[in-house]
């Protein structure tokens, strides 16, 4: 079922991509009645060159997943000449686009070499991308080629705004799909690139003001290099999501490891995690925080010994006194490969009891961050569900009224009610099924 929603949404995209070509070329020619023919194919040809540089320098963001910053380039050709040679320069570039910059260390010499359905994704995507915003602004009544003020500026910021909401939205739609992303981390994601991108889209307004000057060209092409430097500062801040998220796998993978008892425990956590801030009304970002602060809650056991993490029966004070130093150690851990002090926070803070007494700092009530005390419930939570060497996992029923009864003690009354509420909605009981 999956798998045909993902075919039909990718063909939708292609379909309706498709269509708008079809529609800019027939357009873009003729317009060859009405200037001159050779100076319209020059600038065409010499605003395809911009577009498939753009293209051709793309930021991956996890496996085969890229994105570029094309739009830039189309910007200024939709302010110059409008949405049809907009699309149609951007179609034409897709015959002359190279890739240098795939990782794995695999070289792709040109977009032949790529799936060609994920091509006519791609091309469909920007297409539409820039249909809608150009539909938009033909309301307000702007021509192409019009550069007065102020209506020029409302354009261009209509234009880049939506180009960038409508191709995103389109692309974490499909990363969604494919799980390659959950929701809260393409709109962390999403969030994240706001400030890269939006900023630095009206060059491609100041590059239109320059194409339309005596040596116009030369103009633009120096243009390119802060394009470039743009698209780098882009990729640097992808590349530092992805090597979060490798590291967090790393250390999971580490971890469950050594005990296959907790196999899949950091992940459960975090599902439920998830559960009990979403009853909470968090927002998209803070949702993303907690479940990066889950999956890594435990890594501090990788300073425990084998003889205490493993041991089948009740442990002494000594070894009890060592194994509560985990949180200490996994804060320490995420402190030095610089996470957020929040994810710091809820690794170090994740034992600590609403009443005070628990470990490592006897914190007390909300001198508990929120995020720790969200994180202490379902931690206890899959700790009571999940099979242990010297016991079965409890029935979930037995579970939430066990946490029920704790709370105001070890857990947060607002947190409790959160999660029995997500209990009542059921959806408790898909994170809690056996795998």
């Amino acid at each position: 079922m999956q798998q045909k929603c993902e075919r039909l949404y990718i063909w939708t995209i292609i379909c309706v991509g498709f269509a708008l070509v079809v529609a800019a070329v027939y357009s873009a020619v003729r317009q060859y009645a009405l200037v001159d023919v050779g100076d319209y194919l020059r600038q065409t040809l010499y605003l395809t060159f911009i577009c498939a540089v753009c293209r051709s320098l793309p930021v991956f963001l996890s496996n085969n997943k890229a994105m570029d910053l094309s739009v830039i380039s189309i910007l200024m050709t939709y302010l110059t000449m409008g949405a049809a040679q907009a699309i149609t320069v951007y179609t034409l570039s897709t015959f002359f686009t190279f890739s240098f910059n795939e990782p794995g260390g695999k070289h792709v010499s040109s977009i032949y070499n790529s799936d060609p359905v994920k091509s006519l994704f791609n091309l469909g995507s920007i297409v539409i991308a820039v249909a809608v915003p150009s539909f938009v602004c033909s309301l307000t009544g702007w021509k192409a080629g019009q550069f007065a003020y102020p209506q020029i500026l409302l354009i261009t910021v209509i234009f880049a705004a939506l180009t960038f909401l409508v191709n995103a939205l389109i692309m974490m739609g499909l990363f969604f799909m494919i799980d390659g992303l959950s929701r809260y981390e393409a709109l962390h994601m999403l969030l994240g690139l706001v400030p890269n991108v939006l900023p630095v889209m009206p060059l491609g307004y100041v590059m239109a003001l320059f194409l339309r000057q005596e040596n116009g060209v030369l103009l633009v092409l120096f243009m390119l290099l802060p394009l470039l430097l743009a698209r780098h500062g882009w990729k640097l801040y992808v590349d530092s999501i992805n090597q979060q998220q490798r590291l967090v796998d790393a250390l999971n993978v580490s971890m469950e490891a050594r005990d296959a008892y907790t196999s899949g425990h950091a992940k459960r956590v975090s599902e439920y995690a998830m559960l009990i801030a979403r009853e909470m009304g968090l927002g998209g970002r803070e949702i993303y925080t907690i479940q990066r602060g889950a999956l890594l809650h435990d890594v501090g056991k990788v300073g425990v010994s084998d003889t205490v993490l493993l041991k089948p029966g009740k442990l002494t004070p000594e070894e009890r006194e060592h194994i509560e130093a985990h949180p200490v150690i996994g804060a320490n851990i995420t402190a030095q490969v610089k996470f957020d002090e929040e994810i710091i926070d809820m690794v170090r803070h994740h034992h600590e009891r609403f009443d005070g007494t628990g470990y490592p700092d006897k914190l007390k009530g909300e001198d508990i961050s929120r995020n720790a005390r969200i994180l202490a419930v379902a931690d206890s939570l899959d700790a009571m569900l999940s099979d242990r060497p010297y016991r079965k996992g409890m029935e979930v029923e037995k579970a939430l009224r066990l946490i029920r009864e704790a709370s105001g003690t070890q857990f947060d009354p607002g947190v409790v009610a959160a999660l029995m509420r997500a209990a009542e909605g059921r959806a408790l009981e898909e994170v809690a099924k056996p795998c």
